[in-house]
């Protein structure tokens, strides 16, 4: 059971990059999500939330992330791997049916967020919770996500992501309760 919360929590980006192939959930274009670090970030996580029988626009997800981005994640209890883009999009694919995410639907939600912005450049650090929609009760993951941003040709972007699960022995630092 711990492993596959491990996995879980894991599943969180993988589903921003995801192809396509599923009936897509509408979700409002606003340009201006990607106006502001703040804003870019919580936007990332209402966009891969998606009700059952329904999917997130993908082609809408991707527009956060240069295409040159990189994602380290928690791979197993004891390991991490980093990854491309399309790397991410190959596990997250296999994942979806494994989990069966499409029927169940997908919630993440931001607990606590932490930003710091200096000029062009910011850092964010977001304590979200990932869980099935299905059951309704389902009670989730706990997870931490650290994300580097830069502002480019007048909007930001995502540079990097960081994630790591919360574990009994792997705590939150206190500083991000």
């Amino acid at each position: 059971m711990k492993c596959r919360n491990v996995f879980f929590a894991g599943l969180v980006l993988i589903l921003a990059i995801s192809a396509s192939g599923f009936a897509f959930q509408e979700k409002p274009a606003a340009a201006d999500v990607f106006m502001d670090p703040e804003s870019l970030v919580r936007g990332l996580y209402a966009a891969v939330t998606f009700d059952p029988n329904t999917m997130a626009d993908w082609d809408y997800v991707k527009r956060f992330f240069l295409p040159e981005a990189v994602f380290a994640m928690r791979k197993t209890p004891t390991s991490m791997v980093v990854i491309d883009v399309a790397a991410f999009v190959e596990w997250f694919v296999s994942d979806v049916e494994k989990y069966k995410m499409k029927d169940r639907g997908f919630e993440e939600t931001v607990e606590n967020l932490k930003l710091t912005v200096f000029g062009d450049m910011a850092h964010c650090f977001v304590v979200y919770k990932a869980r099935f929609m299905t059951p309704a009760d389902t009670p989730g993951q706990i997870g931490l996500d650290s994300f580097g941003l830069m502002k480019k040709d007048g909007r930001w972007w995502i540079v990097s992501v960081t994630n790591d699960v919360v574990t009994s022995e792997r705590p939150l630092p206190k500083e991000l309760l």
